[in-house]
């Protein structure tokens, strides 16, 4: 028989067992609490960090499954600029931009030869030259925009990535009525060098006030991804460069020789024009093709190759100068237009037509003066063939000459 006692024993320890367990369990789950509580912000940014995908990461994820589930049409101009959002969210968005837009500007190197005619005594020399400028890069494809002055003339071309990496280029197209010119990379190139995608912004909803981050390299290479910061001064500049009306993007970020080609961004990242000139003999005054200008020229240079356009005039691709009867008496030349130098893959070039020949007809009429030579051209149409006779070194010769879109 169980005598009675104040209390049960076995019943009390039975439930001190149990407040045992659950006292640790407590006290485990509030650590567990405590830790998490310390550590959720390194999680949450390693997490981040390993969310956030580059512009040319996520273009390149996209470009492999298009490429993997069907084939490409060369001639197809894929989709250009960066769709994402670029997140630029700090108070001091510059630093965003330069990080995240920088490494979607490039160097551009233009090697060129120059062919011109000592006119006194006849010699004919060849010279290379360098030039620089900037580019934007548009696709994963390996497309990027820069002026068509930038790779005008050029024999090679070269564009150079962040890091100094260079890598050899070729010209799909150029319109120098816009200034544009398209050049590409192969792909391949692409995956060991840094770089971006650029994001094309709406240049119709830029605003004067805005700001305005210029990124390029000015004087050369040796100062590549140079930022300057300034404002939009104005919108729908319109300036007449080399006879041929412009409408353009005014700011007051410093641009310079080399510039050319590089991007003009806003506060959200969005490239919104491309750098182009700046004004003669002044400060602060800068200039850039909008983006909504630029971009249906690049479509149309990348699907075939030139902008087609009413009323081009035909012309022969030289520079040259006109020999009046006094040099024609000295010299022993005869009266035409002398040929200083010919455009590279032009229709002089082409036909056979050389520095140092002098141009005396044209579809059997005589050419004595630079108007009647460009009379008579005017009378024709791009893609008409005329025979053009030369005086070379004492003999004459006619050349069967294309005539070119004279931008």
């Amino acid at each position: 028989m169980r005598e009675f006692y104040e209390f049960d024993e076995q019943q009390y320890q039975g439930k001190g067992r149990i407040w045992k367990y659950i006292t640790i369990a407590v006290v485990f789950t509030l650590l567990g609490a405590i830790g998490m509580y310390y550590m959720l912000p390194y999680i949450s940014d390693d997490n981040s960090k390993n969310a956030v995908v580059t512009p040319s990461e996520q273009e390149k994820n996209v470009a492999q499954s298009n490429q993997a589930s069907e084939g490409k049409d060369e001639n197809e101009v894929p989709e250009l600029g960066y769709k994402g959002d670029l997140f630029i969210t700090s108070d001091n968005p510059v630093v965003e931009i330069a990080e995240k837009v920088g490494p979607a500007v490039v160097g551009i190197t233009n090697k060129s030869i120059i062919t011109y005619r000592d006119w006194f005594f006849g010699d004919v020399y060849m010279q290379e030259q360098e030039g620089y400028g900037s580019g934007i890069i548009l696709s994963d494809e390996g497309y990027i925009v820069t002026n068509a002055h930038v790779v005008e003339g050029a024999k090679e071309i070269y564009v150079v990535f962040q890091g100094e990496k260079q890598v050899k280029a070729q010209l799909v197209g150029i319109d120098t009525a816009s200034d544009v010119a398209v050049v590409k990379v192969d792909p391949e190139d692409l995956k060991e060098v840094k770089y971006a995608v650029a994001k094309i912004g709406d240049s119709d909803k830029v605003r004067p006030g805005e700001l305005a981050v210029a990124i390029g390299n000015p004087l050369g290479h040796e100062l590549a991804g140079t930022i300057t910061v300034g404002v939009i001064s104005a919108v729908n500049r319109t300036l007449v460069i080399d006879q041929k009306p412009m409408n353009l993007i005014q700011t007051d970020a410093a641009i310079n020789r080399g510039n050319s080609g590089g991007a003009l961004v806003n506060a959200r990242g969005e490239v919104i024009g491309m750098n182009t000139l700046k004004g003669s003999g002044t400060e602060g005054l800068g200039f850039a093709i909008p983006s909504n200008e630029f971009l249906p020229i690049v479509k149309e240079l990348i699907k075939n190759g030139t902008v087609v356009r009413e009323g081009k005039r035909p012309g022969l691709g030289i520079l040259g100068q006109e020999i009046t009867a006094s040099d024609a008496r000295r010299l022993n030349y005869p009266r035409g237009i002398y040929v200083q130098a010919v455009m590279q893959n032009g229709a002089a070039a082409k036909a056979g037509i050389q520095p140092g020949d002098v141009i005396i007809g044209i579809d059997d009429k005589s050419i004595t003066t630079y108007d009647e030579l460009k009379n008579i051209l005017n009378q024709h149409k791009v893609g008409d063939v005329v025979k053009v006779k030369v005086w070379r070194d004492g003999k004459e010769y006619v050349f069967r000459v294309t005539l070119q879109a004279l931008e």
